[in-house]
């Protein structure tokens, strides 16, 4: 199915343009969402004339994940997780502890989409990216100890 997004997706295209997704993820999901419009012949039409209305909710969202950027960048998460002797973890960090403990903080409503995160092996700091809204992004400080 064709559609119209009206907002920026990660992964999917930028407010305005016209992108292929499955028929059941637009159905049930982004327009239910209000994240897309189906790329029908009038909507195609009426296009350039709600290109002004897309354009100042994606500044208004822009403007939001600077905000966010500001509260996060520098922030430190620190997890306990089960390891041995020499700091190996027995387990793998899960996005979703991250990102719970940083909507915890700060109530903020990000989800585990924008946590760039690679597999971390043994206990330590590292940075790790947040990706707020399009190419915005926040770094934040993940320490991982061993659990006692």
């Amino acid at each position: 199915m064709q559609i119209i997004l009206l907002e920026t997706m990660n992964k999917l295209g930028s407010a305005g343009e016209i992108v292929k997704v499955k028929d059941g993820y637009a159905r049930n999901f982004l327009i239910p969402q209000k994240k897309a419009i189906v790329a029908n012949k009038q909507n195609k039409l009426d296009l350039k004339s709600k290109m002004d209305q897309i354009n100042a909710n994606n500044e208004k969202k822009i403007n939001e994940a600077k905000s966010i950027k500001t509260k996060l960048d520098g922030f430190k998460v620190r997890i306990e997780m089960e390891a041995n002797e020499e700091g190996a973890l027995y387990g793998t960090i899960n996005p979703k502890q991250v990102i719970d403990k940083i909507n915890d903080k700060f109530s903020v409503s990000l989800n585990n989409d924008n946590l760039i995160l690679s597999v971390i092996k043994n206990v330590g700091i590292h940075t790790v990216d947040l990706r707020l809204y399009n190419n915005l992004l926040a770094q934040i400080e993940l320490e991982v100890i061993k659990k006692i």
